[in-house]
């Protein structure tokens, strides 16, 4: 996505301006069609509004020598000032504010790389792809989600007897078999997001991947491509 900024008032000598940021979002869909749209942001700077009957005062401002590593952007503060002395105005917006970002997110898949010691976004989150686009034998697709589903009601169960909870799956085929597509249907049905490590990576380390493993974010499925390339070592790549 890129960014821009613009400022836009009615007309009139005594209009309101309203001084906002351009945010071009584009995506790219299942079927190759790109779908482009603009989002309107708050400028860095004071703002005025009303929410609930009161007038609120929100100052965003940017830091200038920081960044998140992750998305590359500056790290930003918001202050917010309103009349009165009970809190209760701010805990509704940021209620609201997360209960939308919830509901966003709810429709997407985010997809993580391993780089170095951290999980990193990989590109924008991607609309989540349904279980029935995929197309499996008879009956894999339903054992695998029914074993899956078992298994994330059965936490208490493993904590209680402290044995390890988690639980893998080896899908196996040629390449273009959907290995890969029903990881990110799975996924997406479940409500997941998606941690791709390929153990072919050069460098990656017994501690990489035992770090990369321990740390991997909360709700989410974990995908390691190219499993097999940690037992054979003089095989042809056209077979991976």
């Amino acid at each position: 996505s890129t960014g821009g900024s613009g400022v836009f008032g009615g007309g009139g000598g005594g209009a309101l301006r309203q001084h906002v940021s351009v945010e071009t979002v584009v995506e790219r869909l299942a079927n190759g069609k790109v779908e482009t749209r603009f989002e309107f942001l708050p400028c860095p700077g004071r703002h005025v509004l009303r929410y609930n009957g009161s007038l609120l005062m929100v100052e965003r401002q940017r830091e200038q020598q920081t960044v998140d590593f992750q998305t590359g952007q500056p790290w930003e503060s918001v202050r917010l000032t309103a009349l009165g002395r009970s809190p209760t105005l701010f805990s509704e917006l940021l209620a609201e504010a997360q209960a939308h970002a919830d509901s966003k997110r709810e429709l997407t898949t985010t997809v993580f790389s391993n780089w170095g010691t951290e999980w990193r976004p990989f590109g924008q989150p991607r609309r989540r792809r349904p279980l029935a686009s995929v197309v499996l034998d008879q009956g894999i697709a339903e054992h695998i989600l029914n074993d899956v589903t078992e298994f994330v009601d059965s936490q208490e169960w493993y904590v209680s007897r402290g044995i390890p909870y988690r639980r893998g799956y080896l899908l196996h085929g040629p390449p273009g078999s959907g290995k890969s597509s029903f990881v990110a249907a799975l996924a997406g049905h479940l409500g997941y997001d998606i941690c791709v490590l390929n153990l072919a990576e050069p460098g990656l380390t017994d501690d990489r991947l035992s770090h990369a493993l321990t740390h991997a974010p909360a709700g989410s499925l974990v995908l390691l491509e190219d499993v097999d390339s940690a037992f054979l070592k003089d095989r042809d790549p056209k077979d991976r």
